[in-house]
């Protein structure tokens, strides 16, 4: 039988080759179709059989001859080749439905149950010894009741036969046989298990598993509550240092997952203009702005005489030299194009590279004067003229070389000691809180001035009142997930913290305008207002740095209305 059914396949292979798929007498889809859903159930069937066969190899015990293999999963991944958890998932397959599911393989193999069905009822259903037992209880299905073979026929009217007309009983067993199986065969009559095989028939098998699950649930209640302390002690986050960045990985229960998914739906929104990122990415930042909202209103510690947050260590000089960075003659922080520069490092005096072991600050906060006053917000190959805040600052001047580029290493992360990227250095200049730490020549320090925010409260509550949300076109983040942008002339450009020179960007576009060279100018806020339900423009101009400004995407006009309905 076996080489019958192999052949039959090979026949049905050879109907599958491109010549026949791709030929003049190729089968239509609709064909296709009917024979895809067939033969879904054939090899359900036959799923069904082999985990028939399966617990009787395993009973018989030969499989240990030789002492190659400890366990029956471990033999039978040995023997077809098939993976560890495949082998041990078709074992706990086969052994429930042998020994709690005789319904549900029989309807398997018959063709009746879907083999993702069987799954679930193997998967969620005999997970107990109780919930076994209940498989097996009988129930009324006029009342919902469980019942006995002898308290059901009491319930039906059946005119018995008179004890001396049958001394031995069995035209009564007979009689009594006839009405439970004719109660089973009406239904009225069924298992728990048949009752949850009842629904197989019209649920696809996801919303088969929330039937299944309720009959556990309802028929054994404390095993789903020692199930739920061990997912608990389960659970774990490991987010751990890798190159590059940071590996996250591990397990939340029902509860936590729901609350972080419905968190991450919240916080990443719609898809806006430019955002090209794919589902991972987007929760990847998603997190990041999490983390974010609860740092910056400071949610986590409230009696904390300093809010944790991220913390970011750089000289004076590093900070100006990477904010002031050009790649093709266009300033990388407000993408407009700076005369005399094409990449390459100007052959002017420049920015002091690094403050050397001799001197240098950790987050300056320094006056920085721009003697060319050049039309461009960024002049060309004129050296900021770096004023220390303090005697002994120990910052190099203008013009005076340092020990060279790896005097000072560049940003890091104060916690962590990792390099900061470039982006969120540039992002960190538009809106953070600066500490000016002054160090002596011997690494003692000799005076830390106190926090100064870039954007004061009263200043960024104004900015929230012009924008009401992030203004990067077709982005509509409230201002709760926003940063104030230096929009106009970046403030390491010498560019006015001021409200005329503030925009709010969510962190997404935030970063994508610092990295992207994407330029932004104040055109004025339209003076007609749409109540259609659409974004409209905001009031700022975005210029990519080929000069191409981006707009919302054009609105989807409504259907014209139909003469009769102009009438």
């Amino acid at each position: 039988m076996l080489a019958r059914i192999e052949t039959a396949v090979g026949e049905l292979a050879d109907l599958v080759t491109p010549g026949v798929l791709d030929g003049w007498g190729a089968p239509t889809v609709a064909r296709l179709m009917q024979a895809h859903t067939r033969i879904r159930r054939v090899t359900g069937r036959l799923d069904g059989v082999r985990w028939s066969v399966l617990p009787r190899i395993e009973d018989d015990g030969s499989w240990r001859s030789g002492g190659m293999s400890r366990t029956f999963p471990a033999w039978l991944r040995l023997r077809e080749g098939v993976s560890a958890g495949m082998a041990r998932k078709d074992v706990t397959t086969a052994r429930r439905l042998a020994q709690a599911l005789p319904a549900t393989r029989e309807g398997l193999v018959a063709g009746r149950v879907g083999v993702d069905h069987a799954r679930v009822m193997a998967e969620v259903a005999p997970t107990s010894q109780t919930r076994q037992d209940a498989l097996a209880w009988l129930i009324d299905t006029r009342t919902g009741e469980t019942t006995t073979p002898e308290a059901f026929v009491d319930t039906v009217a059946v005119d018995l036969p008179d004890p001396a007309d049958d001394p031995d009983g069995s035209r009564v067993r007979e009689q009594i046989t006839q009405v439970l199986e004719e109660a089973i065969t009406a239904g009225t009559l069924v298992t728990g298990e048949g009752l949850v095989l009842r629904e197989a028939g019209v649920l696809n098998a996801d919303q088969f598993r929330v039937v299944a699950r309720r009959f556990a649930t309802i028929t054994d209640p404390d095993t789903d509550d020692v199930d739920d302390d061990k997912a608990a002690e389960g659970e774990f986050l490991d987010v751990s240092k890798t190159l590059g960045g940071f590996h996250v990985a591990g397990f939340l229960t029902d509860e936590h997952g729901l609350l972080l998914t419905t968190a991450l739906a919240a916080v990443v929104g719609a898809l806006a203009v430019g955002d090209d990122r794919s589902p991972g990415q987007r929760r990847a930042q998603g997190l990041a702005d999490i983390a974010h909202l609860v740092l910056d209103t400071n949610q986590a510690s409230r009696g904390a005489s300093i809010p944790p947050h991220l913390n970011v260590t750089v000289s004076l000089s590093e900070l100006l030299t990477q904010v002031t960075r050009t790649r093709e003659g266009l300033c990388l922080t407000c993408g407009q194009t700076v005369p005399g520069r094409s990449g390459a490092p100007s052959t002017g005096a420049g920015p002091v590279i690094a403050a050397g072991a001799a001197g240098g600050a950790a987050g300056v906060s320094g006056s920085v004067e721009d003697p060319g006053a050049s039309p461009s917000p960024c002049a060309p190959g004129d050296a900021p003229t770096i004023t220390s805040a303090g005697a002994g600052a120990g910052v190099p001047g203008p013009g005076v070389s340092g020990p060279g580029l790896l005097g000072s290493g560049g940003a890091v992360f104060t916690e962590s000691g990792g390099r900061v990227p470039v982006g969120l250095l540039r992002r960190l200049a538009c809106d953070s809180a600066v500490t000016r730490v002054v160090f002596g020549p011997d690494g003692a320090v000799l005076d830390v001035g106190r926090a100064q925010r870039t954007v004061t409260g009263q200043m960024r509550r104004a900015v929230i009142a012009r924008d009401g949300h992030c203004v990067f076109p077709g982005c509509d983040q409230p201002p709760s997930r926003c940063e104030v942008h230096h929009a106009v002339t970046h403030w390491a450009q010498g560019g006015a913290t001021s409200v005329a020179n503030s925009a709010l960007l969510c962190w997404f576009h935030h970063q994508l305008v610092d990295t992207r060279g994407i330029a932004m100018s104040w055109a004025g806020k339209p003076t007609t207002v749409n109540t259609s339900g659409v974004l409209v423009e905001t009031g700022w101009v975005f210029t990519d740095p080929r000069g191409h400004r981006i707009r919302l995407p054009e609105p989807i006009d409504p259907p014209a209305a139909s003469p009769a309905t102009a009438a």
